[in-house]
């Protein structure tokens, strides 16, 4: 008798039964192995690792979602959440332990282009305010804690689609231009959780992530 070794679709049972208990996200990479990445997702090699996680898990999501695989779209739920969730907590502490140097003067640097890095979020020139103070990076914070305890709660797909698009280009701008998260977050952040339409949100995954590229591009020429 013949010896049997274990083949692809016992690998593949091993991967979902992981993903079911919780022990690990599954991947549309885990589907088929032998398919590679789409080549939009090149690029990202010297990105942050905790953005590139995201956009990664992010594009295994979407992509399930695209040709109707919701159930695998639910099980790289988990990989976009505890992304989400790493993203928007070092946001929080950024805003903390900023707080002392915004409050004396502004730290943005005279040659940062303020009105283009608002634009690269969605906010409109005529909605930039004075340097924010204590109440306004209060507010910040809570709506941070809020929108980690909403993940938590009920990450349903079309919450992740609008909440990955708003922190991965926070994230970004946060990374490449430290001193103007602290102008540029509080009003990020008020628009979000008070649903201010964002024409991105209708964007294909392609579309966002091309984007992203030409943010962090533009953001680190001004770094």
């Amino acid at each position: 008798m013949s010896s049997i070794v274990p083949g692809p679709q016992k690998k593949l049972e091993e991967e979902i039964s992981a993903a079911r208990s919780g022990a690990k996200p599954l991947s549309a990479g885990d589907l088929n192995p032998s398919a590679p990445k789409q080549e939009q997702l090149a690029g990202l090699d010297d990105w942050p690792p905790d953005v590139r996680a995201v956009v990664e898990a992010d594009y295994d999501r979407v992509t399930a979602l695209a040709t109707n695989r919701r159930k695998t779209a639910d099980l790289a739920l988990p990989a976009v959440v505890s992304g989400l969730d790493v993203l928007l907590d070092q946001l929080a502490e950024r805003i903390q332990a900023d707080r002392p140097r915004r409050l004396r003067k502004s730290t943005t640097p005279a040659d940062v282009p303020l009105d283009d890095v608002a634009e690269l979020l969605g906010i409109p020139a005529d909605e930039l305010t004075p340097t924010p103070g204590r109440a306004e990076h209060r507010t910040a914070v809570r709506t941070i804690k809020q929108l980690r305890a909403q993940l938590k709660e009920s990450p349903d797909h079309s919450r992740l689609t609008r909440l990955v698009t708003f922190v991965v280009r926070l994230a970004l701008v946060t990374e490449s231009l430290p001193e103007a998260t602290a102008r540029l977050a509080p009003v990020a952040l008020d628009r979000y959780i008070q649903a201010m339409p964002d024409p991105q949100w209708d964007w294909t995954f392609a579309q966002k992530l091309e984007f992203w590229k030409q943010t962090r591009q533009t953001l680190t020429d001004h770094a």
